[in-house]
């Protein structure tokens, strides 16, 4: 490889989430029938050049975590070039994001969200953070690439190939060779030429074209995309054969992002808080999404983390942003598509391009931008000569809205992962937000939600309340049945027999019209509803850094004070008082009224607050729901 790969941007935690979606599934289910519930790496490729060392996270609600500043490989005896102090980023903007676009090495330097949703108080900065780079934690809009090295900057491209034969790089001033190949140079040169900037594009070369005459150029045009994707942008990469000879290429693109090398998955404990927001990488190939955490990548096989193919779109990820790149035109039908992650932490999605043979073509058009430079006639724009080849992207640069994400095709929704349960949690995602939209008040939101989930699930919960209750007036049959037929035992000699006593029992259920599996069926078939609502509340960039009320001010963390788990708690304790029992040994029943308040106090406690404000809500919803139950049996049973 003849130059050095660059990395890092702003997860998924596929396994893990799942199983924290289902402790929070029975959580649920728990939190609305407890008492009834309780009694029924392989290591990157050789051409990736050396880590760097990197830093922890700025902040807890960083995206990304800082790189340390690390210099570039350098040709013997040559001092290693460096980046960022006093170079001047080329610009875009749209409503909602600016782009920030560095010359050194060619990558995106800064994405900072606009929207005010997305304005974040100051961060602490890493030790090794220098006094330039200062702004990256400053009080202001969340900026999604949190490294200040240049050769970190995600949606990098640069030649893996570059077989131009024996032809030097000329330096123009001094019109003395400067690199014997191309590849020589691009040890030492990391900085491109800026071509174009206007407020809708930038065009970078590399080589600097001003600079350096070079048998081969690689060109980057970032664009604005459609004022209605405002976290979206189009990038053409174009390489130029100028040279001699036919030229054989090949373009490599890599986004990245960073995770803190021994961040645990959540272990056992992990049933008492949301899973953590590991960083990962991802992509949509055919009908599958490949998602790796930065954990899972260092343990997978290659097989499984790659693909030849075209994918739809590959990227990296947090929980609420993504950053993906999506093939539109130009690709062949085979690329070796790659999730990886390196010892020092960096996750990488990487797309190596199938190598183009480029012919040599001494007087042929060059793009426009490079026919004064180059002396050369420029390309028409609908010109495709067979010595340049381009390849579009389209990319995107946002949170993981559903709204954003639908309209920006390439199947970027599938960013969102909502689980098996996505088709029920993206209504009931499109409800909370109809919700916000109504009342202009996220907390109020969860509850009008709350309401929905409750009324559409009362009848079913109504029939498996009754059917318990039934059970418990049976109690006292059911202990004359197990007495007579134990008497009847000893007078034998022998044991009771337990099918006869299961048989005494359901001969009974079914005399009174009782479906012993009522009471719990129904609550089965809730589950799918509890873990979705999970899903769709845990993974909801709508609620990213939104205040719930007082001391909570991001529905996403948890209480820090922990006043609602333990309000939960107490409402629990008096949902299991006022609960009919079914059955069982009172001291049993005596600690489970203590042991389930205890329990769903503990799983609270590190949850996100919009989540556990959405089980308080429906525990306190389920007392009523008793209550209501119990007084209109005791109407129904008065005399006429």
């Amino acid at each position: 490889m003849n130059q050095p790969a660059a990395l890092l941007s702003s997860s998924s935690v596929r396994a893990r989430h799942r199983a924290g979606a289902s402790a929070l599934a029975v959580a649920g289910l728990l939190a609305t029938l407890g008492p009834w519930a309780a009694q029924a790496t392989e290591t990157a490729a050789p051409e990736l050049p050396a880590p760097a060392t990197l830093a922890a996270p700025a902040s807890p609600v960083a995206v990304v975590a800082l790189a340390t500043p690390a210099a570039p490989p350098a040709l013997a005896g040559q001092a290693p070039q460096r980046c960022r102090p006093g170079d001047a980023n080329a610009k875009l903007a749209s409503a909602k994001v600016e782009w920030q676009l560095s010359p050194c090495y060619g990558g995106v330097a800064a994405i900072r969200l606009l929207d005010p949703q997305f304005q974040m108080p100051a961060a602490v900065a890493p030790p090794q953070m220098p006094e330039w780079a200062r702004s990256k934690v400053a009080a202001g809009p969340l900026d999604l690439v949190g490294t200040w090295d240049a050769q970190w900057d995600p949606f990098r491209e640069f030649f893996d190939r570059m077989d131009t034969g024996d032809q030097a790089v000329v330096e123009r001033t001094s019109g003395k060779a400067v690199a014997a190949r191309l590849g020589d140079l691009a040890k030492t040169e990391m900085r491109w030429g800026v071509a174009e900037q206007t407020d809708k594009a930038v065009t970078l070369v590399w080589p600097d074209p001003k600079r350096y005459a070079s048998p081969l150029y690689l060109l980057k045009r970032y664009s604005l995309g459609p004022a209605a994707q405002p976290y979206s942008l189009q990038l053409q990469v174009t390489a130029v054969n100028v040279g001699n000879a036919p030229a054989v290429v090949g373009v490599t693109h890599d986004i990245t992002t960073f995770q803190a090398p021994g961040t645990e998955s959540g272990g056992l404990l992990s049933m008492f808080a949301a899973p953590p927001d590991l960083k990962g990488a991802a992509m949509h190939a055919g009908e599958e999404t490949l998602r790796f955490d930065s954990n899972a990548l260092a343990s997978a096989e290659k097989a499984e983390r790659s693909r030849l193919t075209l994918p739809a779109w590959l990227g990296v990820e947090s929980r609420y942003f993504l950053l993906a790149s999506a093939p539109v035109d130009g690709f062949a039908k085979e690329n070796d598509a790659t999730l990886l992650t390196l010892p020092n932490g960096v996750v990488l999605a990487r797309m190596a391009l199938a190598r183009e043979t480029l012919p040599m073509a001494p007087q042929g058009c060059v793009p426009a931008l490079l026919a004064g430079d180059l002396g050369r006639p420029a390309c028409a724009d609908k010109d495709r000569p067979p010595h340049l080849h381009t390849w579009t992207w389209d990319l995107y640069t946002g949170p993981k809205d559903v709204d954003q994400l639908k309209p920006a095709g390439h199947e970027l929704v599938e960013g969102i992962d909502f689980g098996w349960f996505g088709s029920i949690a993206l209504p009931m995602l499109a409800v909370l937000r109809w919700g916000h939209d109504v009342s202009g008040s996220w907390p109020v939101a969860i509850l009008l939600l709350t309401l929905l989930v409750k009324a559409l699930l009362w009848p079913v919960t109504m029939k498996s309340m009754r059917s318990m209750k039934k059970m418990s007036q049976l109690k006292p049959e059911l202990d004359k049945v197990r007495a007579d037929l134990d008497a009847k035992a000893k007078k034998l000699g022998k044991a009771v027999d337990p099918q006869e006593v299961n048989k005494a029992t359901f001969d009974l259920y079914r005399q009174h019209n009782v479906n012993p599996v009522g009471g719990c069926l129904p609550l089965l078939l809730q589950m799918p509803v509890y873990i979705a609502l999970y899903r769709a509340i845990n993974a909801s960039v709508s609620l990213y850094n939104q205040p719930l009320f007082g001391w909570i001010g991001d529905m996403t963390q948890k209480d820090p004070y922990y006043v609602l788990p333990l309000v939960l708690g107490v409402v629990m304790f008096l949902q299991q008082k006022i609960t009919p029992q079914a059955g069982g040994d009172p001291a049993q029943q005596k600690m489970m009224l203590y042991f389930m308040p205890v329990l769903f106090t503990l799983m609270m406690l590190g949850l996100p607050s919009g989540l556990t404000l959405y089980i308080l809500a429906n525990t306190v919803l389920s007392v009523v729901q008793t209550v209501v139950m119990q007084r209109s049996d005791i109407s129904m049973a008065k005399p006429a």
